[in-house]
């Protein structure tokens, strides 16, 4: 693997994880922790946050042409605040982002954000596949 340091900021890797997010062509999408029944991924996340003071995301997206995966990382420290870093892989290539510095009222509204537009995502994904099986048939 190449580790790549990209020097821009972790909103850059955010801005990247939203695009494709929104991508029409994702054909997989996952996340790990994996909710169990009837919990939202967020509060999951924010939990193991609150309780360990740290989280950890995987969060990988496929198409027919790519595959990305997220990493990111949200910290609390006790002198700073929270602190939020992560990278990308793809293929063999590991781009890291600039770690930055959050309130913890920040980290939450992103999670709230981010869990959204996951959500759609698997929404409109289901959807496709959904019409594939319909018309297939």
């Amino acid at each position: 693997m190449r580790i790549e340091r990209t020097g821009q900021s972790m909103s850059k890797l955010l801005t990247s994880l939203e695009e494709d997010l929104r991508r029409e062509d994702i054909t997989h999408i996952e996340r790990v922790p994996t909710p169990r029944p009837g919990e939202r991924y967020r509060e999951v996340v924010f939990r193991y946050f609150t309780e360990f003071g740290i989280a950890t995301v995987y969060i990988r997206i496929k198409s027919h042409n790519f595959e990305r995966r997220y990493v990111i990382t949200a910290k609390y420290d006790w002198t700073v605040g929270g602190i939020v870093e992560g990278w990308i892989v793809e293929g063999d290539v590991v781009r890291i982002y600039e770690p930055v510095a959050m309130s913890l009222e920040d980290i939450g509204k992103t999670l709230d954000y981010f869990g959204e537009t996951f959500w759609k995502a698997e929404e409109k994904l289901l959807g496709q596949k959904m019409v594939r099986a319909y018309t297939e048939d």
